[in-house]
């Protein structure tokens, strides 16, 4: 099971839409991909089962759900941090995570439908 995880450089983007690169978590390996498509159409190309992000539209989040993809979202942080959390087990599901935390509408990040 791979597992995606939102970038911006070397951080989680605030928002899911707006994320032009992930890490692709697979076992050991690890490796960053620029997303040249919509998100659900990448992360199903790349055999997702988790994905690790910011802000999430509750839209986007139930589709990825329906795709059976498991979604954490709320997270913040420097990647090697968040990946060492998931990888031990600690990486709890933010409490803010939803458009309205974020004082956006559903659906209008770039990138999301």
């Amino acid at each position: 099971m791979r597992v995606a995880i939102a970038a911006d450089r070397d951080e989680i983007p605030p928002t899911l839409g707006g994320t032009a690169e992930f890490v692709l978590l697979d076992g050991p390996k690890q490796e960053r991909i620029v997303c040249t498509e919509k998100i659900p159409v990448f992360l199903k190309k790349h055999q997702t089962g988790v994905l690790i992000c910011g802000g999430i539209g509750n839209c986007m989040l139930d589709l990825l759900t329906a795709m059976g993809i498991e979604v954490i979202p709320g997270i913040d942080g420097k990647l090697p941090d968040v990946i060492a959390r998931y990888r031990s087990g600690e990486l709890k599901r933010g409490e803010k995570y939803s458009c309205a935390d974020h004082d956006r509408t559903c659906g209008s990040c770039p990138g999301t439908f």
